[in-house]
């Protein structure tokens, strides 16, 4: 079965108009230049400003798996045709696995906290929940990235368990969190 969720047209908290959509293969090298600007704002991704190091061509055979994939999902939030906030889930491509994937969500500094986060993790718990699929939604956080743990907890995941040294940057390992909600079919 396919999920059909829809393009989703957000006002955000301070008043600014995103609309969230479907990722496409055409995206890649606009997705690219994204993570780029995303990682050398944050130390939470596991990586910095020099991007993923996926070549244009390598993202965009990945976006070609993630729309053909029926457990898989890219999305992006875009505003005048910037991208602004991104988050891809994959599913596990082994029968026994098909149900459960982990997911990675960024967001623009300049938008957040102001309920961008959310929508993009609303937009996939709707998409799992309609697509029948999908199961279980991981994730791994940084310990210290507290505003996204609350975050996730009042969304629905839980704690299960932590794992030591999972980043190394700038000389200083840092601990992540695993977290998973469980998903009921719609």
């Amino acid at each position: 079965m396919t999920s059909a969720v829809v393009d989703r047209p957000l006002v955000l908290r301070d008043g600014r108009h995103v609309r969230i959509r479907r990722a496409e293969p055409d995206d890649a090298a606009a997705i690219l230049a994204y993570l780029g600007r995303v990682g050398g704002e944050t130390v939470n991704l596991t990586f910095g400003a020099e991007g993923p190091g996926f070549s244009e061509e390598e993202e965009r055979a990945y976006l070609t798996h993630m729309t053909a994939a029926d457990n898989s999902l890219a999305i992006v939030a875009v505003t005048d045709d910037e991208i602004v906030g991104a988050l891809t889930f994959d599913g596990g491509r082994r029968p026994r696995m098909r149900h459960v994937g982990e997911f990675g969500i960024s967001v623009l500094q300049a938008y957040a906290g102001v309920g961008l986060g959310k929508a993009l993790l609303e937009y996939l718990i709707a998409w799992a929940e309609r697509g029948g699929i999908v199961r279980k939604i991981n994730l791994k956080v940084r310990v210290d990235n507290l505003p996204a743990i609350r975050l996730y907890e009042r969304m629905g995941w839980v704690r299960e368990g932590r794992t030591s040294r999972d980043t190394l940057i700038d000389g200083h390992f840092n601990d992540c969190l695993l977290m998973g909600r469980e998903v009921d079919p719609a």
